[in-house]
């Protein structure tokens, strides 16, 4: 049995206390949800009927996380099934199954017999994209991990459709429409009504997870010149240095695509040369690049293995590693590109996580955005990453960002880092996130304005 933390204990609580058939558990990136999961499950296959049960995740990644870490958190009282295609990610195949992995819903319901045999419950662990193949079976319970992609359209019908006496949604980061009766998990009638919830502040006064920090990066580029290899290298360096008190830095970089992830790939020597001492972990579903560090490739499974123990890491990726990953020692996050918010907050998540090894060393969480000559899609970049924060139920104001100027971005050499620009006009940097920051302000300012009573109103206008 492991000691859960208060929240957890609630949260806990609050599903075992609930008689409804549908309900959601909002707990922020690093608080713990997956052992409330393992745990509500736990409580559900204790009971005497034996049952078969679904949980569902939207990547294989983190299906194959979620089987370990629930065998971890309840033991071995049932058996279970790994329901997902590989295809997309071929590296997989080469790994070995302690439990049977299929696509064929006829396996599943032989294995529920041979539980049934053995007087053990049935968990299938599955892939969003493959869940619409168990249409039919009629589940006891179902649990929806990263739940914000159940309300995506290729998803919404067949989470709907499935058949589970209890179903629970976990997310740290719901996803709302304005019509409750839309594919928003404000729709009580597909997902219940919120039956825990739990603020990142909490959590941070209690020293569960850090807050995230910005760390704005200004720089000037020639088009001729400029390389996102450089403008990656620049940001290791910065937040190595913002790092320099921890015992290790390891920084997840969300690339602009899957392009720009080969780029680094083929320009391994680049990045390891201005990087010494940094091993350098690329992702991508492309089956030629697949799972690399330092330019090998590797099975995915050892891939995440190499980068957990390993110290110092830049790790690239577009979309892979964005949700529900845990990686101890995440001390920074790197946006090179505009996300929709349950993304954006989600990859800022991974780096909020303490540092288990020693939590007093890691006091907060770089998130890095680059602003370019001041142009308007860096500051919509680093508008939309200060809002999201925000609107995540973190503090961001300007005393307490972090700005640097860099030497200046883009390349001579593809051998070399030289700088071929000048230094950046700090002044102009400030400007732009001054600017960022009063309209973000001013947008929050007139939208409460608009539902304050008239008087108010009036009061206000006339100051």
């Amino acid at each position: 049995m492991f000691e859960m933390r208060e929240h957890q204990s609630d949260a806990l609580e609050a599903i075992t206390n609930s008689t409804v058939s549908k309900g959601r558990v909002v707990i922020p990136t690093g608080g713990g949800k997956t052992m409330v999961e393992a745990y509500a499950l736990r409580d559900i296959i204790n009971q005497d009927l034996k049952n078969i049960h679904l949980v569902l995740a939207p990547r294989i990644t983190l299906v194959n996380q979620l089987i370990n870490e629930y065998r971890h958190f309840i033991g071995q009282n049932y058996l279970a099934v790994a329901f997902h295609s590989a295809r997309m990610e071929p590296d997989y195949t080469k790994i070995r199954w302690s439990e049977t992995s299929t696509t064929n819903p006829n396996v599943v319901q032989e294995e529920y017999a041979r539980a049934q045999r053995m007087g053990k419950d049935l968990v299938i662990f599955s892939t969003y994209a493959s869940c619409h193949k168990l249409i039919g079976i009629e589940f006891d319970s179902l649990i929806a991990d990263e739940s914000q992609y159940c309300v995506s359209e290729n998803y919404f019908n067949a989470v709907d459709m499935i058949q589970a006496d209890k179903k629970l949604f976990f997310t740290a980061t719901e996803k709302h429409t304005a019509s409750e009766s839309g594919r928003g998990l404000n729709n009580t009638t597909a997902f219940g009504d919120v039956l825990y919830q739990v603020a990142p502040q909490t959590l941070i006064d209690k020293g569960y997870i850090v807050p995230p920090r910005l760390h704005v990066m200004s720089g000037e580029a020639k088009s001729e010149s400029y390389t996102v290899i450089d403008e990656c290298i620049q940001i290791a360096k910065k937040q190595a240095e913002l790092t320099a008190s921890m015992p290790v830095t390891k920084i997840l970089f969300a690339m602009k695509g899957t392009e720009d992830v080969k780029n680094i790939t083929e320009n391994m020597n680049v990045v390891k040369a201005a990087m010494p001492g940094f091993r350098v972990f690329t992702i991508v579903s492309n089956t030629k690049y697949g799972a690399q560090v330092d330019g090998q490739k590797i099975p995915r499974g050892n891939f995440l293995k190499e980068l957990r123990e390993c110290d110092n890491a830049l790790i690239f990726h577009y979309d892979i590693l964005s949700e529900g990953i845990d990686i101890d020692g995440i001390t920074g996050v790197a946006i090179l590109r505009n996300m929709n918010h349950a993304k954006l907050l989600q990859t800022i998540g991974r780096s909020v996580r303490v540092y288990k090894a020693n939590p007093s060393k890691k006091t907060q969480a770089w998130v890095s955005v680059v602003t370019i000559n001041g142009n308007d899609e860096t500051a919509d970049n680093l508008a939309r990453t200060i809002k999201t924060i925000r609107e995540g139920g973190f503090e961001v104001n300007i005393e307490s960002v972090e700005f640097t100027d860099n030497d200046g971005f883009g390349i001579a050499d593809p051998d070399s880092i030289d700088p071929v620009v000048g230094p950046t006009d700090k002044k102009r940097g400030n400007a732009t996130l001054e600017r960022v920051l009063h309209e973000i302000e001013m947008s929050d300012y007139w939208a409460n304005f608009n539902s304050m009573s008239s008087e108010v109103q009036a009061d206000r206008m006339e100051f």
